[in-house]
C-alpha cells in the first residue's frame, strides 16, 4: 500500500493505492475533505488503447457511448451515469474503471474519467461539502471487457464477502460448504430471498455477455420443486429439478426469476439465515 496525501485550495485528499495478492485491480480507497465552490473534480486516465466508444454499465446489462465529439449529439455526452464500472478497449488490450459509489463517467479520445465530487450552486449550495470515503479502481485487461469479466470485477469490488468468527458449537456442516453454485460464468445472481407469499426461495440472475445460455443452478439439499416466474414471482412453468440442480435456458441479456421450494418448509428459511 502507498499513501498519498494531496491539498486542494481548501480540500484534502488521503489516498490509499492497494495491491493484493490475487486480486487483478489496483484499489484506490479514497478519503476526502471537501470545501469547494463551482467545481467538479475528476479522476482522469489517459490510456494506450482507441477505440470510437467505451462501455458502461447500465441496470442489468451495459451500453456502448462515443468517445468522439464530432456533433451536438456526442458532445452533449460531456457526462454520462453509469453503475459499478467503464471500460476502454481495442479488442487486444483495455482497462476497466471499477466503483463503489460514484456514476458519473466520461470518456474522450483516449481518456476515461470518473467524477469524485461536485460544487454546484443550485439546487444545493452546500452539495458534497464535508467529508467523504468512496474507492474506485483500475483494472487493465487482455481482450475486451467481456473476455475480462469486467462485471464480475465490479460485483466483487460492491460485494466483499464478510468473515465473522463465532464460539465453537456442534453442526452438521462441514469445514466447507456451498449454499448455491450458478454456472456459467456469463450469468449472475443479483437476488435470493425468501418468496412473498409462501415458504419458498426466489432466485434472480441475468445473462451479461449477449450469449444464450444453459444456466444450471447447483441448490442446497432437500430440492422438492421449481418453477419460473415473472418479476412478480407470478409461476410461468415448471422445471426439471435433479440432484438439486436446475437447468433452464437464458437468452442473451436476459433477466430471469426462479422459485425453488424445498420438501421440508422449514429448510427454506433456515438456508436464508
Amino acid at each position: 500500500m502507498v499513501r498519498v496525501v494531496r491539498k486542494f485550495q481548501s480540500s484534502t485528499f488521503v489516498q490509499d493505492i492497494v495491491v493484493t495478492a490475487g486480486v487483478p485491480y489496483v484499489s484506490v480507497r479514497t478519503k476526502a475533505d471537501w470545501h469547494e465552490k463551482h467545481i467538479l473534480i475528476k479522476a482522469a486516465f489517459p490510456l494506450n488503447v482507441h477505440n470510437d466508444v467505451a462501455t458502461y454499465e447500465i441496470p442489468y446489462g451495459s451500453i456502448e457511448r462515443p468517445t468522439t465529439r464530432s456533433n451536438s449529439i456526442e458532445k452533449a455526452q460531456f457526462e454520462v451515469p453509469a453503475l459499478l464500472w467503464a471500460d476502454l478497449s481495442d479488442g487486444q488490450q483495455g482497462f476497466s474503471l471499477l466503483n463503489d459509489c460514484k456514476y458519473g463517467y466520461d470518456g474522450k479520445d483516449n481518456v476515461l474519467r470518473i467524477s469524485l465530487l461536485r460544487s454546484p450552486a443550485s439546487p444545493d449550495p452546500n452539495a458534497d461539502e464535508g467529508k467523504h470515503e468512496f474507492t474506485y479502481a483500475l483494472y487493465p485487461h487482455a481482450g475486451d471487457w467481456k473476455q475480462a469479466r469486467t462485471m464480475r470485477r465490479g460485483y466483487e469490488l460492491n460485494y466483499k464477502l464478510i468473515a465473522m468468527q463465532v464460539e465453537n458449537h456442534s453442526g452438521v456442516l462441514g469445514t466447507e460448504h456451498s449454499y448455491l453454485k450458478i454456472e456459467p460464468a456469463n450469468v449472475i445472481l443479483t437476488a435470493w430471498k425468501k418468496a412473498e407469499r409462501e415458504e419458498s426461495l426466489i432466485l434472480r440472475f441475468y445473462e451479461w455477455a449477449g450469449t444464450a445460455s444453459d444456466v444450471k443452478l447447483q441448490l442446497p439439499a432437500g430440492v422438492n420443486s421449481a418453477t419460473e416466474t415473472n418479476l412478480m414471482e407470478q409461476p410461468s412453468g415448471n422445471l426439471p429439478v435433479e440432484n438439486d440442480m436446475v437447468r433452464i435456458q437464458v437468452k442473451a441479456y436476459e433477466i430471469k426469476t426462479v422459485k425453488v421450494h424445498f420438501a421440508q418448509a422449514g429448510n427454506a428459511k433456515a438456508n436464508t439465515d
